[in-house]
């Protein structure tokens, strides 16, 4: 088993922890601290990222100039399905958040104690307050409730929130232990509430909520990422007759500082791999996942077909567009052609409105390997294990405040990962840059 199918193996352990964790918490959100069984969960995700980061550390080193093909990969999808991570990943982190908060030490004593749910008659409305409008229980009220204990009935004082205006007369649920009078009565209007407090499952508005972000974060990962086939990078242009295309020999493969300004007209440079093309002046840039090295020994000195759409008539200054370079073999590069301010915008062929390139809808993206590599992927599995420690600490109860903060500094390491592997290839492209490589995009 090669190294980085036993990385993709621990990595699927690590989720299968985090998925048994938020099927867990949405049976139970309230159970006793330490919450042994979330730990259990959380345990098979350190040990996921934990065997991941040491295989990456510890295996041999990557194979040098291997480059594969796909039909179902490009490196801009690969930013869609991050951003889907990251929003789907609010799923964990907020459910140990709700976990903490959901417990209720009082509700827990009752259950010990034999009690269960029963409907109690309000006696008396001390107060009712019409406080939010868009809330689903817009009222606070304030009321005694008269509870049937084994010694006998007792009014009991309570606060609640309802849906609607409460009268003496009216029926509510509480939680109480019929035997123990002194641990109190918890009241609700909603016995789904209260039944998550005793241990029951989550409330139904929670698990709408978790539906509906992971229905969010799939489409975006379908619709940014999708599952498009890499020969359609411009088929939405090529259908309406805007591309053009032209035969070309590739010079070089390097890299080059890409500047793009902001809606601050901030200029941001960050560098990319480029493609040059003998006897041209304008160049192919690529995603930055791709390895220059490796994808030079493919590509040097090959006879190509570049495709592009059309730019647009009159404008100055530089200027890109979507392209794709189809090589022998049915391989392929997608980026973006640039060209400067100096130089004229290629004429090339115009491409007749079709379905598919010349070349078939059968094209491979060229995917330089190799996909895990120590200079850049280990720190941002180290900061993936930090996370998850910080919400182990959540199960052991440490407050509410507590809990927010640890809470809040799991996705904040989420998102430090994600910034470390970005900056690591960062400075990894930026060793190809020549000395003399000016920091702008020009």
């Amino acid at each position: 088993m090669t190294r980085a199918r036993v990385i993709n193996a621990c990595l699927t352990a690590a989720g299968a922890g985090v998925l048994a964790a938020v099927v867990r918490v949405l049976m139970q959100p309230s159970g006793a601290l330490p919450r042994w069984d979330l730990l259990a969960c959380l345990s098979l995700v350190v040990a996921g990222l934990a065997g991941a980061l040491v295989c990456l550390r510890g295996g041999p080193a990557p194979e040098a100039g291997r480059v594969g093909t796909s039909t179902y990969w490009w490196p801009e999808r690969n930013d869609g399905w991050i951003a889907a991570g990251l929003i789907v990943s609010f799923v964990p982190v907020g459910l140990f958040l709700y976990a903490a908060l959901a417990f209720s030490p009082e509700a827990a004593q009752i259950i010990k104690a034999g009690g269960g749910i029963q409907a109690v008659s309000v006696q008396k409305v001390i107060s009712s307050e019409y406080v939010r409008r868009k809330s689903s229980e817009p009222y606070e009220v304030v009321a005694r409730v008269a509870v049937p204990f084994d010694a006998g009935a007792r009014s009991e004082k309570a606060e609640f929130r309802s849906k609607q205006p409460v009268e003496r007369g009216d029926l509510v649920w509480a939680l109480y232990a019929p035997s123990s009078a002194e641990l109190g009565v918890l009241v609700d209007s909603d016995r789904d509430a209260l039944e998550e407090k005793a241990g029951g499952s989550a409330h139904w508005a929670m698990v709408g909520l978790v539906l509906f972000v992971m229905v969010v974060s799939l489409l975006w990962a379908v619709f940014v990422g999708g599952f498009r086939k890499a020969s359609r990078g411009i088929r939405t242009p090529l259908k309406k007759g805007y591309c053009r295309s032209l035969p070309v020999m590739v010079k070089s493969v390097g890299v080059v500082m890409d500047g793009a300004a902001d809606v601050e007209d901030v200029t941001a440079t960050r560098p990319k791999p480029r493609v040059k093309f003998e006897g041209y002046e304008w160049e192919l840039l690529l995603d930055p996942v791709i390895d220059p090295p490796h994808l030079s020994r493919e590509i040097k000195g090959s006879d190509a077909k570049l495709y592009w759409v059309q730019f647009a008539a009159n404008r100055t200054g530089v200027r890109e567009v979507r392209a794709m370079l189809v090589l022998d073999g049915q391989r392929c590069v997608q980026g973006l052609l640039r060209v400067s301010g100096e130089t004229e915008s290629p004429e090339g062929v115009p491409v007749p409105a079709a379905e598919s390139l010349p070349e078939g809808d059968g094209l491979r993206a060229i995917r330089t390997y190799p996909v895990w590599d120590p200079k850049l992927h280990s720190e941002g599995l180290g900061w993936l294990v930090a996370a998850v420690v910080g919400l182990g600490a959540v199960v052991f109860g440490v407050g509410r405040w507590g809990a927010g903060i640890l809470c809040l500094g799991a996705y904040g390491c989420l998102l430090i990962a994600r910034f470390a592997v970005n900056e690591n290839r960062r400075q990894y492209l930026k060793s190809f840059l020549p000395s003399s490589e000016p920091e702008t995009g020009q």
